[in-house]
């Protein structure tokens, strides 16, 4: 890795959140991917600075943690999409994309104890998911 300065200066699970979301970006949007790709680019290589640097391991937890991320990210896309579609279901589909980013956020606090960043000043406070059902996320 010639270049050993980081791009961005935000945490490394922010960083991958950004990665998951540019990445839906790039395949769901018509225009910019070359801007998408470039970003994804530059976030990739802070993301290998810092698992260089804090000597993250790769493990299956991890892996999952990013998948599930991943995967709110989406529905929350998806979810945006429907609430401009049809404005009569718009506070429902509002309230699960709340819930799904309480998700979202309790996975980003998991990232952030994978690369021993959980300060409480980096950690992410809404977690809330207020009578969610059907979305449980076993990882711990």
């Amino acid at each position: 890795m010639a270049n050993r300065e980081r791009q961005f200066l935000t945490p490394f699970a922010e960083l991958v959140d950004r990665l998951t979301v540019d990445q839906i970006k790039e395949v769901l949007l018509l225009t910019d991917k070359e801007c998408f790709a470039e970003e994804m680019e530059r976030i990739a290589h802070d993301i290998d600075l810092i698992v260089e640097q804090r000597q993250i391991p790769l493990s299956a937890r991890l892996l999952r943690i990013v998948v599930a991320l991943a995967q709110m990210n989406l529905h929350i896309w998806y979810l945006k999409d429907q609430m401009q579609k049809d404005e009569t279901r718009y506070d429902e589909l509002l309230k699960l994309a709340h819930q799904l980013n309480g998700i979202r956020n309790r996975m980003k606090n998991l990232l952030l104890e994978e690369a021993g960043e959980r300060e409480k000043s980096a950690e992410r406070s809404n977690f809330n998911t207020d009578g969610l059902e059907g979305w449980d996320v076993s990882i711990s």
